[in-house]
């Protein structure tokens, strides 16, 4: 053996031993990256023709370089962890107006202002530029790159400039649709190399709205309102085939009787969202218990696309990499759902079955929300059990407004292994609207809408991430986006329980109604002050629905470990 082979042979044998023990300083890192949206929580501008005059209050943004108008924004980032960086930070703002003029984003050190006191003769100071945009074209969304500025955790106050002399307007936090952002990228290095597994390649779409289908609310018909959501589903199934459906429950959302009545699937629902029945899985929620059958309508409407009755809980899997789970927060209807309930045993031996997965999962009333009746703690011990099994997504519906959360563990804490909670009660059904002074944001929810809104929460499920893009309806602007990895895969999976029956026997109680165990209320039941005459308009005609059962779980594979070159050695992964 020639002394340069040798050389090679001990150089590979040490690279073998630093790996054995546990050198591993040569493997890559896996880096995990999310994107996070944070509203502003104050803005203003001020205006050097009025020195006095203040601005906060109005739904619009003004820059000009002659005569001088400045605006100020205030933005609080929050729910890092120690272990995420910022790789990005952009500002973005909507613009109202034109100019080819460069516009300036630059940094303000003094916090301490108020929209509502801010003007000319007060406003801080205003330090040098972090960067610049140009052309600001109306009607589109203009970026700033602050990164530089914002390394994580803090509050951060921005001043928008030019030396031009074209006025421009942009929409303010008031204007509720196009409030300013500051969206963040994040990394996240987990320290240890991040096993392969065999997923498919393609993405899938889901399409997510509770709340759906009312057509009498004193008197009032609002069955229009879920045709447009029901429209906007089909142009996206349309252009992306083999795009799904998730309800979140309240599918039709008619109060009791005379109100409800067994057919109002057929005649409410069917014609506006009956067209993609063959593509829908169903969640059930209170108002689907309404009718004078019960459950019964509901059950036989969606077929196998709500699971077995009378549970109405299952769960099935989107192409190799997803598992969905869909489970029933009529707690009384199904035997309980608290640990020795059918319902909760069920869930935890399906988590067991599918480890190295994805996981979503569906249910009607939110476990934590800021909007009308809060969250709801029925659903906590579920929220346990997919946290210990590194579920990704929850979405809900009950509360008729879109919400989402940052990741969050059980006790509603910032955790970069928590989940992401979506409330999508915006499929038709009305309901109040509540801006941020009349419903705070919960701890760690980063957006809500404040304005009146129905659409449809659009989810790309990937092998390994995901992305969000609330779709807003005909008439209505507000929308909300990001994306990030997903982290059940990468994490593992406890021990497995017994393998799961997807065929549960339930043993209902006689009671009917929900009692959130926490401090909210259930939906109180108006006055009805007329009931309309419904004529039964025919539906399309029912497709077979596919069957909701899990399939095989793929395994993991080993990866290469990567050394420097000119030497490349190839080893089995001892990490799981």
């Amino acid at each position: 053996m020639s002394f340069h082979v040798f050389k090679r042979y001990l150089f590979l044998t040490v690279l073998i031993a630093a790996f054995i023990i546990g050198d591993h300083s040569l493997i890559p890192v896996s880096a995990q990256t999310q994107t996070l949206t944070f509203p502003a929580v104050a803005d203003t501008y001020d205006s050097y023709v009025t020195p006095a005059a203040t601005f906060g209050t109005l739904a619009t943004l003004a820059v000009d370089g002659s005569p001088i108008t400045n605006s100020f924004l205030r933005f609080t980032v929050s729910g890092l962890l120690p272990d995420q960086a910022v790789s990005r930070a952009e500002l973005r703002v909507y613009a109202n107006s034109s100019t080819s003029e460069s516009l300036h984003a630059g940094a303000v050190a003094d916090n301490s202002w108020s929209e509502t006191t801010l003007n000319y003769n007060t406003a801080p100071a205003i330090g040098g530029v972090i960067s610049s945009a140009s052309p600001i074209t109306a009607g589109t969304w203009i970026t700033w790159d602050v990164t530089s500025y914002v390394p994580g955790n803090g509050t951060y106050s921005l001043a928008l400039t030019t030396a031009g002399a074209t006025a421009v307007s942009f929409s303010s936090r008031e204007s509720g649709a196009n409030a300013p952002q500051l969206v963040l990228t994040l990394s996240t290095s987990s320290g240890t190399p991040t096993p392969t597994t065999t997923p498919d390649s393609t993405s899938h779409i889901l399409l997510v709205a509770g709340d759906i289908c009312r057509y009498d609310d004193g008197g009032v018909d609002y069955s229009p309102n879920c045709k447009k959501t029901g429209d906007l589903i089909r142009s996206v199934i349309a252009a992306n085939p083999g795009a799904m459906v998730q309800t979140a429950g309240d599918n039709v959302n008619n109060e009791d009787a005379p109100a409800s009545y067994d057919d109002q699937y057929e005649d409410v629902y069917g014609p506006n969202w009956g067209s993609f029945l063959s593509v829908t899985h169903a969640a059930i929620g209170n108002h689907d218990y309404l009718p004078p059958s019960g459950a019964a309508p509901y059950f036989a409407y969606y077929g196998s696309g709500a699971g077995t009755a009378p549970g109405g809980y299952y769960s099935y899997n989107i192409g190799g990499s997803w598992h969905v789970i869909v489970l029933n927060t009529m707690c009384s209807q199904v035997g309980g759902c608290g640990p020795g309930s059918a319902q909760y045993n069920w869930l935890k031996n399906d988590l067991a079955a599918n480890p190295g997965k994805c996981i979503l999962a569906a249910w009607h009333h939110p476990r934590f929300s800021s909007g009308q009746f809060g969250g709801f703690t029925i659903s906590a011990d579920w929220w346990d059990l997919l946290y210990q099994y590194k579920a990704d997504i929850v979405v809900n519906g009950h509360n008729h407004n879109y919400e989402r959360f940052n990741l969050v563990d059980p006790s509603e804490q910032a955790a970069s292994d928590g989940i992401r909670e979506f409330l999508a009660g915006t499929g038709g059904a009305p309901g109040p609207v509540y801006t941020y002074a009349e419903h705070p944001l919960d701890p760690n929810e980063a957006v809500r809408n404040q304005t009146g809104l129905y659409g449809v929460l659009q989810l790309t499920l990937n092998s390994s991430s995901y992305s969000w893009k609330f779709l807003p309806a005909a008439g209505y602007t507000f929308t909300d986006s990001g994306t990030t990895d997903c982290h059940s895969a990468a994490q593992g999976s406890p021990t497995p329980s017994p393998t799961p029956t997807n065929t549960p026997t339930h043993t209902p109680t006689p009671t009917s109604t929900i009692t959130p165990t926490s401090t909210q209320t259930p939906t109180p039941t108006p006055t009805k002050t007329s009931t309309p005459t419904q004529t039964p308009t025919p539906t399309s005609t029912k497709t077979a629905t596919p069957t909701h059962t899990p399939t095989p779980t793929p395994t993991a594979t080993s990866g290469p470990i990567q050394v420097p070159d000119p030497f490349r050695v190839y080893l089995p992964m001892i990490y799981h």
